[in-house]
């Protein structure tokens, strides 16, 4: 056998080898302890659990900065350990590669890494920036492309962060990622929204209807209400659904909040034909909230999971964070 052909049979043999290694398991899994200053003491006042662990998925293909500093300021302000699972893009491939033969395929394999190194290394560096400056404790993680294993790294967690899709190409994660981990992670899922500025959590408006969904949501959120300055529950078309409220909308949830200690305020509206989601949104900017609080609603189609109309509207055009539970 040639020396040309043993050279062409090794570079077939790594690009295999690399390929299966992109399938399977956890191209890395690296820990970043970043011992930088002291963690933000826990409250102890109200008596109320805090955020101990959250957990940030950052999207190779976009602009992360935004949702990591958000990620970044609230592990801060919690005292909680900050874990970041990098999700590999898939490798940019020119059409000449495709034609790529031999000694070719080798250096084509190897170009292709080294892509996607410096892309993860792009923000890891902003991560490792954000950590030091608010001083918390932190982990990197990576992940392949399309890796199976996503789901997992919600599951302990106390809060989770994600990029709100892009309208325009609803790009941000693989597909549906937010959407999958709202309805599979029994996790409370704060969705950011591609290309904001992050700022800490103030103002909170609670979407308030007294369904399992709504109260899920509440309760995962505590530790982020009792810290507000105000907030707001807000009932829309109560009418609807009287016998569930009591008799006095919202007030029992208020009541409840209260007694953790949060600064709680109700409001009771009528959409009068305006779409829910859409009034929910402009109420939100109306209290100038930091956040939206809100429940995930929808229902199974055969084999597909199809969100409601209110979920649906909020996921697509919210300009501010919004936490979700299910």
């Amino acid at each position: 056998m040639s020396q040309k052909t043993d050279e062409k049979n090794k570079a077939l043999v790594v690009e295999a080898n690399l390929r299966r290694e992109a399938e399977v398991g956890m191209v890395s899994a690296q820990s970043l302890w970043s011992p930088v200053g002291e963690p933000a003491p826990l409250s102890t006042g109200t008596g109320t659990a805090e955020l101990a662990e959250i957990v940030v998925f950052v999207d190779g293909q976009t602009d992360s900065a935004g949702t990591l500093e958000f990620a970044g300021m609230l592990a801060q302000e919690h005292g909680a350990h900050l874990i970041a699972v990098f999700m590999q893009p898939a490798p940019a491939i020119r059409p000449s590669e495709t034609f790529a033969r031999g000694e070719g395929i080798f250096d084509v394999v190897e170009a292709h890494r080294a892509q996607l190194e410096r892309i993860e290394a792009g923000h890891r560096a902003r991560f490792e920036d954000i950590v030091r400056r608010h001083g918390i404790r932190s982990e990197w993680r990576s992940l392949p492309y399309l890796s199976t294993e996503v789901g997992v790294h919600a599951y302990y967690a106390d809060l989770v962060i994600v990029t709100r899709p892009d309208r325009a190409d609803q790009t941000a994660g693989p597909p549906g990622l937010a959407e999958s981990l709202v309805l599979s992670s029994g996790r409370p899922i704060v969705m950011f929204p591609p290309g904001n500025a992050a700022s800490r959590i103030r103002r909170i408006l609670v979407a308030w209807n007294s369904r399992r969904e709504a109260i899920r949501a509440v309760a995962d959120s505590v530790p982020l209400l009792v810290r507000a300055e105000a907030v707001e529950v807000l009932v829309v078309d109560y009418e609807r659904h009287a016998t569930d409220h009591g008799q006095e909308p919202g007030a029992d949830i208020a009541r409840h909040l209260a007694r953790h200690g949060v600064q709680v305020e109700v409001k009771r509206v009528s959409s009068g034909g305006e779409e829910v989601g859409r009034l929910l949104l402009s109420q939100a900017a109306a209290f100038g909230a930091d956040l939206v609080v809100m429940g995930a609603y929808g229902h199974s189609n055969l084999s597909e999971w199809v969100f409601g109309s209110v979920t649906r509207t909020v996921l697509r055009e919210a300009g501010l964070p919004v936490l979700m539970s299910r």
